[in-house]
Formats: structure tokens, sequence, C-alpha cells
């Protein structure tokens, strides 16, 4: 059986940095990104966008950033962020973006799970916003809540960075215990994105819609910096209004012609079930919807496609695909028409192909094992874990997962697996049964071992659901022979999860405990 795919030869960037990919978004002179927040629509041309991540250099300077400095990110989906970056990359300094809250309700609470990643990081200054600003955040770090009022050209002692500097750290989402910063070097953001823009065949006439939150690779990577590389306008939208109004998405992509989003697993499966209103909706120009993030069902492609065929939808144009920080982004890129495997009894969709430059190693431990361009230097201040990540040439995902007809299929994560009666399961099987058995979302539950080994089970149902623990109980015996020990109910959103819908395991048992 063939154990090493290897993708198309990438084509050479058009450009080496990101200070180099904004010089090439100055000669852009139409839209670059439009922002679509609290019912207003502006837009900044490649000139703009320019001039405004300028203006941030200089104010970051003047408070003493320089090259190789690290600067916190704490800003919301819009111009703010994209300037902010892009002023880092201006001075070569390292950029940390961080989670922005879906809902201010509880910002204090937001803080501080951030506290320990800012600490880690270490970042000479933060850019917010004023609001949080007079709050002071992790012990008195110098803030800046706006760029300067002009700036002629960019400082002139800045130096920007070279092909090997670092762009970025991306905080991996804990789903699994700690985050760790990803160091992504320029070479590595410009490899990714002009590999994901090759495979797709994407072109200065496509438009992508994003609602994806910036500090998240997918969002970041995929949705901002794809574009601005690749070289086609963006219209970036906010999480949370995506969450309280997922209609708001699609209505976008109709409007404005959309022909490239991206999402998790989760958002087309809300859409297809919270979307009722199709009237004027026309989605014909959606060439491209990646499905990733997290494990992909097909019982969500299929339902999405069913249901928005009627509006002019396209079944092929759906992508189930695979990325993870560690490689910046992407890995590989599947069709939606691609043959699903049957893996210890359940259904696993096929993520595709590796991406240009990209190769795919899946070892005798069934771990799926990645080289190619767009891989990290490793992780920030973390010499054990990045050489325990690179070993033999390869980086070291702790995805598992198997190769068959030249295409990659992920069955679980290393770290996840569940021991019963010395039995290995994927916490996945049982957690996608148990969800199934109180009609709760695909990702509704959590299965786990507590600190004595026993089997959790804790489910997500609403107060309507009678005899959780009994139907819970009854499927997963049924189905798998497994006997959970315990089976814990909670309200629809309680269980922890990361910012792309993964959930929070680690959080979980702490929680449980």
């Amino acid at each position: 059986m063939q154990n090493v795919l290897t993708g198309p030869m990438l084509a050479e960037p058009p450009v080496r940095t990101l200070f180099e990919a904004l010089e090439r978004v100055a000669l852009r002179p139409g839209p670059c990104v439009t922002v679509h927040a609290a019912g207003r629509r502006d837009t900044l041309t490649g000139p703009e966008v320019a001039s405004l991540a300028m203006r941030w250099a200089r104010a970051l300077h003047d408070q003493g950033v320089r090259a190789g400095d690290r600067v916190g990110l704490l800003l919301p989906n819009d111009e703010r962020f994209v300037g902010a970056f892009f002023g880092c990359q201006s001075l070569g300094a390292v950029a940390v973006p961080l989670s922005w809250p879906v809902s201010l309700v509880d910002i204090r609470g937001t803080l501080a799970h951030l506290a320990p990643i800012v600490a880690d990081a270490a970042p000479v200054a933060l850019v917010t916003t004023p609001s949080i600003a007079l709050m002071a955040p992790f012990g008195g770090l110098p803030v800046l809540v706006e760029p300067a009022a002009s700036a002629d050209g960019f400082p002139a002692d800045a130096h920007p960075p070279s092909l090997h500097d670092p762009a970025f750290l991306q905080y991996t989402s804990g789903s699994l215990g700690r985050p760790r910063g990803v160091v992504i070097p320029h070479r590595a953001a410009a490899a990714s994105a002009w590999s994901m823009g090759q495979a797709l065949g994407l072109g200065p006439d496509d438009v992508g819609v994003s609602w994806l939150p910036l500090f998240h690779d997918m969002g970041l990577v995929g949705s901002l910096l794809c574009p601005l590389i690749v070289g086609f306008p963006l219209h970036l939208l906010s999480p949370g209004e995506f969450l309280l109004h997922p209609g708001r998405w699609l209505r976008c992509i109709s409007e404005v012609r959309g022909t490239v989003s991206a999402a998790p697993d989760f958002a087309y499966g809300l859409v297809t079930r919270r979307v009722r209103d199709l009237d004027g909706l026309d989605l014909s120009s959606w060439r491209h919807a990646l499905d990733g993030a997290e494990p992909v069902h097909r019982a969500t492609l299929q339902a999405f496609a069913a249901r928005f065929g009627p509006v002019g939808f396209r079944a092929d144009a759906l992508h189930p695909v695979y990325g993870l920080a560690e490689n910046t982004l992407g890995v590989c890129f599947g069709e939606a028409a691609e043959p699903d495997r049957v893996w210890q009894g359940r259904t696993v969709v096929s993520v595709g192909r590796p991406l240009p430059g990209m190769q795919v190693k899946v070892a005798e431990n069934g771990e799926v094992l990645v080289r190619g361009p767009a891989r990290m230097d490793g992780y920030f201040g973390d010499a054990l874990a990045t050489a325990d990540a690179f070993r033999d040439g390869w980086l070291h995902t702790g995805d598992l997962g198997f190769l068959a007809d030249g295409r990659l299929y992920l069955t679980g994560r290393e770290k996840d697996l569940v021991i019963q009666n010395g039995r290995k399961f994927h916490p996945y099987d049982i957690e996608r049964i148990a969800a199934a058995a109180v009609d709760a979302v695909a990702n509704g539950a959590a299965a786990f071992a507590d600190a004595d080994e026993a089997l959790v089970v804790v489910v997500e149902a609403g107060t309507r659901v009678e005899d959780v623990e009994t139907r819970v109980r009854g499927e997963l015996l049924a189905t798998l022979g497994v006997r959970p020990d315990r089976v814990v109910r909670v309200a629809p959103g309680d269980l922890p999860r990361t910012t792309s819908g993964k959930l929070r395991r680690t959080e979980c048992v702490e929680r449980y405990a």
C-alpha cells in the first residue's frame, strides 16, 4: 500500500515576505478588503491598505517596537487588525494574534484565558481597542489603540524582514492542552498562501468572503493572506455576526458574487438547519466551499448541497480539506465526490491529495507526517517540543489516518485515544454516536477518561430530550460495545470549544474534575 503522497510542483510565489506582499497590494488600485460590520460596509483599496499599515508601523515604531520584537494583536475582524498586522510586517516585528471574544459579555474571562499566552509570547506592546485598553490588561503592557494620524513613509531605520525571519506566532487552539506558539516564518506564510491559491486555480477574478476569525490560521492565512498574495478582493464579516445571523454569510456571498469561502464543518450544518428564507439567494458564483478545521461529515456535505442546490449551489464546489497551524495551514484539499472509506465501522471522508509542494506520509503507527515549504520553524521557546515534532525530516502532526487511492483519510488524534478493557477507541466515534442518540449537534458530546481511568461521556441535550443516559448508553453498547462508566448531561453550548469549533478536551476533563 502506498504510504507517501507527493503534491504537484509549487510555482514560485510572487513574493518572499509579507512585507513584499504589502508592497504588491499597494499597486492594486481597486477594492482590496471590504469590512461588513454593525450595518456598515467600508472598502479599502490596495493603496489604502498600504497607507493604513504605514500609519500603524509609525505608531508601533514610536512606541519603541523594532525588528524581531513581538506585538500582541487583540482586535476584531476589521481594518484595524489588517492594518496593525501589516504594520508589524513593515517593521520586521512579529505579530502575535490573540483570540478576540465572540461576545464582550465576559471580556475579563477572555483576558484571563489569554494571560498565559501573553506571558509566553512576552510581547513588547499590545494593540487593542480603547475599551479593552481601559482595563489595563496583562500587567501594564504598553498599549496602542490607534495608528499614527499620518505617515509619509516607513521609519527610516525600519528593517524589512527577510524570507527566513519570523512573521507571526500562531498559537495553537488548545484543543489538546496548553496552547503553544507556532513560529511561522515569512517564507512559509508566502508558500502556504500561494500553494492554496495554485491548488484551487484562484486568480484576480475571484472574490473571497470570510467570517473566520483573523487570529486563527484558517482565517488569517486562508482567508486574508491568500487573497492578498494571489491578488483578489476579500469581503470580511465577524464571527459573532455569523453565529447570531448565519444566513448573512450566504447573503454576502450571493450579493458580492463570492467565489471562494471556507468554514468548519459545524458552520455548514448550522446554516443548513437555520437558514429558512432562500428568497433572492443566488449561490451559483460559489466555486470553492472549503470544509475543514474539524472532522468532515458526509451527512453535512450532502445536507448542505441538497438544501442550497435550488438556489444555485453546486455540490462539486465542496472541498473537504486538511491543514494545521504547524504547516502554516493547508496540507491536503479534496473533492466532495471522492469516495468515502469505511474504517473500524465508520465512514471516513477523504480530505484529498497534497497541495503543490507538499508531501504526506503515514507512519506504521498511523500518524500523519508532513513536509514541504510551508512548515513552521518550531514552537516558540520550546526546543523539546520542536525536536519531537521534527523527526527524520518530517513534521509529526499527531493526527492519525491512512492513504488509499492517492488520497488521505483522517481517523482521529493520537493523544485522544481512550482505552477501555484493553480496547482502543477514538473519542470521535463515541462522541458522534452519543450526540446522535439525543439529536445533539455533531460536536455536542465529549468522551474522555477521568483520573481513575473511567470512561466519561458528556453530552449536550435540550430540556425536551428525555432519558438521556439510557439513550446514550444503549446506542454506545449496541453500536460499539462500549459501556461508559458515567454519562453526564449538560445544556447545549456548555461544552468548551476552541475558536474553530473543536472540543477543548483538556478543559472538559478539568471541568469534570
